[in-house]
């Protein structure tokens, strides 16, 4: 969808800017690597509920909550 561009004329700005075009190009990275993995959990309605809650009060997201729980537990 174009939007009709509203307000003062662009001087000096090339034409492939002004009309909406784009020079961008798609960045590819072969090599890069993630630093964390994908994992499914299950655990109990009432437990999820409240490390949602705590995490909240912390003013975290839960699943960073979790992960500060279970660094927190394996650092010995």
């Amino acid at each position: 969808m174009r939007f009709a561009r509203e307000g003062p004329p662009l001087d000096g700005v090339p034409d492939r800017f002004a009309a909406g075009r784009s020079t961008a190009q798609a960045a590819n990275f072969p090599n890069l690597q993630p630093s964390s993995e994908t994992i499914s959990l299950r655990m109990p309605v009432w437990m999820l509920h409240k490390l949602k809650t705590r995490a909240n009060q912390r003013g975290v997201p839960y699943q960073a909550h979790l992960k500060q729980i279970l660094a927190n537990s394996l650092s010995d």
